[in-house]
């Protein structure tokens, strides 16, 4: 049986996780997708494997972006094969480095994906031992020419069957300052990694929560341990489970029980662990089960119309399908509302292009003509929106209990979106 992966590596995305995945695993053979995680915004996680090495990916918005700080290099045996690969990978991509010889491969190439993902396809000898799938570091911009220290360290950090494989160092009058990384390859916990210090200085862009990896823990003893020496020495702790450690490249410290709590089949405990998840930064995995605190969260904004207006334009399906969306990339192809004491309404949120849809779903408990809509969500939050109306002006204010899936600032952000569309397209008619 081979050995589960300590380490994962992570990837960001805004919303094509699946479709990334998918892309992936129709290049590489003996690929495939390992589970899909849905939650109501759409498909929320994507794990998968590429030639037997395990990566996730997540639907998280457009906050990070790929760059070549770290990259895979995928390892050929044959120079049909080397090809065969660019060339899927480059479609619609970007060439960052040509395929073609240079002094350490017959066949090498680095290319940026569709997606912003950048890969380093090279061919090697038939024997080598290097795996066909390997995360690889470029220390560049603030980091540049920190390699050797951060691969010691991280040695160190993972200890048992972790070491340095093979290093290489620039002489005088190289490429890169002498003494600084040309190359190395080193294992840590069994898993092969390369890493090197970028030999030109004037590159600004380094690590980011676009690439990330996972280390998965079987106890609270050993999430301890890798929060306290990844983050040691000038790292930064962050919310659920993420970090980043002196070198800036960022890890989320997660224990198995985490992973079994989200997944458990009652939907109930599940989103009580997601929500308590979502208030830590390092888990604390007897913290998963406490009973959830409802957490109210307010937006609210003021509309140049008057009272009878503005009503109409929020309860009318017609009129909800043109303002019920955060941003310009999203929209509301459906809707429906029974705007009554125990009607129900339905709203299709969808992506343009395609890539995500769900409704939001719910049931009025009380409704005040131009004055108050309460309801309840499908998931069992409550949600009151009060309007008071004054001349030509309104003021809606709603109070709604946040979801245990995404953070408060998120939730607020995207409520506040929609509800600062709302007011324009009231204003613009």
């Amino acid at each position: 049986m081979a050995k589960k992966q300590k380490i994962t590596p992570f990837l960001w995305y805004d919303h094509q996780a699946e479709e990334a995945a998918g892309f992936y695993t129709s290049v590489f053979k003996k690929s495939k997708i390992l589970e899909v995680v849905r939650h109501t915004g759409g498909v929320q996680i994507v794990r998968f494997s590429l030639m037997g090495y395990e990566i996730n990916a997540l639907n998280g918005g457009p906050a990070f972006r790929f760059n070549p700080s770290i990259s895979f290099t995928v390892t050929c045996k044959t120079t049909a094969e080397t090809k065969r690969i660019w060339k899927q990978l480059a479609k619609d991509g970007a060439e960052l480095m040509p395929l073609q010889k240079y002094p350490w491969s017959a066949l090498y190439g680095w290319v940026q994906d569709r997606f912003g993902l950048t890969w380093q396809v090279t061919m090697s000898s038939p024997d080598s031992a290097r795996p066909g799938i390997v995360p690889s570091f470029l220390f560049t911009g603030p980091q540049r020419l920190r390699a050797e220290a951060a691969i010691q360290r991280y040695c160190e950090v993972f200890g048992d069957d972790s070491s340095i494989k093979m290093l290489s160092r620039y002489e005088a009058g190289g490429a890169g300052p002498e003494d600084s990384l040309q190359y190395a390859e080193f294992s840590l916990a069994g898993q092969t990694f390369i890493a090197m210090d970028n030999p030109m200085p004037d590159q600004k862009y380094s690590f980011n929560e676009a690439f990330s990896f996972v280390v998965t823990c079987k106890n609270q003893r050993e999430v301890d341990y890798f929060w306290e020496q990844l983050t040691a020495g000038g790292g930064e702790e962050s919310m659920c489970a993420w970090l980043k450690d002196p070198f800036g490249v960022s890890w989320q410290v997660v224990p198995t029980a985490l992973t079994k709590a989200l997944a458990d089949p009652d939907p109930e405990k599940a989103r009580r662990a997601a929500a308590n998840m979502m208030q830590m930064k390092k888990i604390i995995i007897r913290q998963l089960r406490r009973p959830l605190k409802k957490t109210k969260i307010e937006v609210r904004t003021t509309v140049k119309a008057p009272i009878d207006k503005v009503w109409k334009y929020w309860t009318s399906p017609a009129n909800i399908m043109q303002w019920n969306h955060a941003s310009d990339d999203w929209h509301c192809p459906a809707a429906s509302n029974d705007l009554r004491s125990g009607g129900r309404f339905s709203y299709t949120m969808a992506a343009k292009d395609g890539s995500a849809k769900f409704d939001f779903e719910g049931e009025y408990e009380k409704i005040v003509h131009n004055r108050s809509i309460e309801y309840v969500v499908a998931d069992g939050r409550k949600v009151k929106i009060t309007f008071k109306g004054k001349g030509k002006r309104t003021e809606i204010v709603e109070v709604f209990e946040a979801e245990g899936i995404h953070p408060h600032d998120m939730q607020r952000a995207g409520w506040q979106a929609i509800l600062d569309n709302f007011a324009r397209h009231v204003e613009a008619m």
